[in-house]
């Protein structure tokens, strides 16, 4: 099984704030995936993965409610193995992690985003 056919048994948690681009990255993902999970906030994203534990967390940073800094650490006080990927705007150590396992600077390329999972996929041995 090659490494794109090993996305498609993953469940993938994505949570971006604002409306286009949380729906066609949603879309592109979701062709890519077996479930995909989306919410528009880091407290929404928060709750989904208490409730349906994704192997992947993509997330934006700065969002409403709970930014992804405060919900990518909520996350590590359950889960220190799930990768999660940041997607940001900004280029700089405020809108990082060292919790997370990558980070893809928006504009997102596709392929940049599927290689960052494809990383994942590997970090956790499947």
């Amino acid at each position: 099984m090659d490494a794109l056919e090993k996305l498609k048994e993953l469940t993938v948690l994505y949570v971006e704030d604002e409306f286009i681009t949380r729906e066609s990255l949603g879309r592109f993902i979701k062709r890519r995936v077996r479930e995909i999970y989306i919410a528009e906030n880091g407290k929404t994203g928060l709750e989904l993965f208490l409730k349906e534990h994704p192997d992947i967390v993509i997330t934006d940073i700065e969002m409403p409610v709970m930014n992804g800094i405060e919900m990518i650490n909520k996350i590590r006080e359950s889960s220190l193995e799930v990768p999660i990927i940041i997607t940001t705007a900004y280029n700089d150590d405020k809108h990082k992690s060292k919790a997370a396992s990558s980070v893809v600077i928006k504009p997102i390329i596709q392929e940049e985003l599927i290689e960052a999972m494809l990383l994942c996929v590997q970090s956790i041995g499947l």
